[in-house]
């Protein structure tokens, strides 16, 4: 009893307000802090999926900033919470390269955390400390204004530099609540922008600065009002049915099982085709060459013509000695004498494709992973028409690339159609932080999606991201659905980040005019007087 009773006083000194504000503004309070907000940032996306967190992270995180007194600071803070986001965020990297690269769990975390801190952090980091620096002396305006700015211009370096890794942009937390609605008009790096605002006017607000209280309204009443602002046409459904394989990886990966797994996609179909005008096959449900399996694709041409049905499937193709993760049309809209494959324009790094694969290769098996050998495919490809029916064909890693998808969008496109192998991730959160990334491609054009996996999320997407129906992961099965494509075009899809251009130059313009204009003595006294 003794040892509670001590406990419950230690505790209630340590949780005194006065004390922990005391112990946060220490520089080992600040880090700490910045790591604490960087965890509670990661319960915004999967597994927990809740966007409130990621207003409240980036609220105190703001609030830490504005309390900085040296750009070392302001640069150590931002590597920490960035850092943090990443390193929890990704942790299921540990099952991708413990399990397939043979790395010692010891390793893959410290290759985690160094990706999370060196790739993912660091241009946060970076670009804040430029502008706190040119900044410093006007905390608002710097909060408000520059550091939007300059994480803006982090979210671009994510998205270019070494081929690109824009999995944990903060505007994926937001396929749910108000600011998901942005999404049609100005895309998810748009959301990440507006989220970076609204959570700068909601510190200046708990800082007693509460001119900027009407800032974050606005952001979210407007939000509200775009809820269901259509942008384009529903047409008539489209009977579809997704099949969900569930291949184990070590099978998938032996090319000697490939009659084994056509069997596996075959026996699911058969039931279907009659009364399905789209059959979908996940990425790479038959792993052979489509040009070098005449036979098999011709029979199941056949097959699919005599049901006037169409299959759209992963496979692989070779073109002059060069292998590309592709997707095919077979069947009822197929001229197999015309029809050229669509190629994968996006490959994973170390998982499709090996960077200096001459020098990396032979340091160890973690450069050996299987089917790392692909070559990417043109720009310039066409969506896959199925019937009256045009579809943006996207594969895996794709969809975390939103001008990848947006590129192949126009008034004519339907809909989306997206394969994935997600069984590489295995029982970790991946799988959901990937099918919300999928939902926001949707949203972003208002596209419907039909969203095909070996071993899940297989799913079906309607036009404003929202999950009609899904199967339940590592399991086999297939999910038919009325699909409902669309015709149309959002305001996104046409401009594309033209607008979050004009936004950024707007808070830069406000910017330089809040550094510019004199401060009012006798104003800010005035005001430090009457605030509550």
């Amino acid at each position: 009893m003794q040892f509670f009773i001590k406990l419950y006083f230690i505790l209630s000194a340590l949780l005194d307000g006065k004390r922990l504000l005391a112990i946060v503004k220490t520089p080992l309070g600040m880090c700490v802090s910045s790591i604490v907000l960087g965890a509670i940032m990661s319960l915004s996306i999967a597994p927990v999926e809740k966007w409130p967190f990621a207003v409240i992270a980036l609220v105190f995180f703001m609030m830490q900033l504005y309390t900085c007194k040296f750009v070392p600071q302001v640069a150590l803070l931002t590597l920490l919470f960035f850092g943090t986001y990443g390193t929890i965020s990704l942790t299921w990297l540990n099952f991708v390269m413990e399990g397939f690269g043979q790395v010692p769990a010891v390793l893959s975390y410290i290759i985690i955390f160094g990706f999370s801190f060196a790739y993912v952090a660091a241009p946060y980091a970076f670009l804040n400390m430029v502008v706190f620096y040119f900044t410093q002396k006007k905390k608002s305006v710097y909060l408000l204004c520059f550091v939007p700015i300059a994480f803006i211009l982090a979210d671009y370096i994510i998205y270019y530099y070494l081929t690109g890794f824009p999995w944990l942009y903060a505007g994926y937390s937001c396929v749910e609540g108000p600011l998901k609605n942005y999404a049609p008009f100005i895309g998810v790096r748009g959301i990440n922008t507006v989220l970076y605002v609204l959570s700068a006017a909601l510190a200046l607000t708990a800082l007693r600065k509460f001119l900027y209280l009407p800032i974050a309204a606005m952001i979210l009443v407007v939000g509200l009002f775009l809820e269901n602002f259509p942008q384009v046409e529903k047409l008539p459904t489209i009977t579809a049915s997704l099949v969900q394989a569930n291949i184990t990886q070590s099978v998938h990966n032996n090319a000697a099982s490939a009659n084994e797994i056509f069997s596996t996609y075959w026996n699911l179909t058969k039931p279907k085709i009659q009364n399905s005008k789209i059959v979908v096959w996940s990425e790479s449900a038959l792993p052979v060459d489509y040009y070098s399996s005449a036979d098999l694709i011709g029979d199941l041409d056949t097959v699919f013509k005599s049901e006037k049905s169409d299959l759209v499937t992963g496979i692989f193709s070779s073109v002059q000695d060069k292998l590309y993760n592709s997707i095919v049309r077979i069947g009822n809209s197929a001229d197999l004498a015309k029809d050229l494959p669509y190629q994968k324009r996006k490959l994973v790094p170390f998982g499709e494709i090996v960077p200096f694969e001459e020098f990396l290769r032979p340091l160890g098996s973690i450069f050996v992973i299987p089917n790392s050998s692909f070559s990417y495919g043109a720009d310039d490809q066409l969506p896959v028409r199925i019937r009256d029916n045009k579809f943006i064909p996207a594969i895996c890693y794709e969809a975390i690339f939103p001008e990848v998808i947006s590129s192949m969008d126009s008034a004519e496109t339907n809909g989306i159609i997206m394969v994935s192998n997600d069984s590489w991730f295995g029982p970790t959160q991946a799988p959901e932080q990937h099918l919300n990334i999928a939902r926001m491609r949707a949203m972003e054009l208002q596209k419907p999606m039909l969203r095909c996996t070996n071993s899940g999320i297989t799913a079906y997407i309607d036009e404003n991201g929202k999950v009609v129906d899904r199967l339940p992961p590592d399991q086999e099965g297939v999910l038919t659905v009325q699909f409902a494509p669309v015709k149309g075009q959002t305001f996104y899809s046409k401009y594309g980040t033209f607008t979050l251009f004009i936004i950024m130059l707007i808070l830069l313009g406000f910017g330089i005019y809040g550094l510019k204009k004199k401060d009012d003595a006798s104003k800010e006294t005035l005001n430090k007087l009457i605030r509550p």
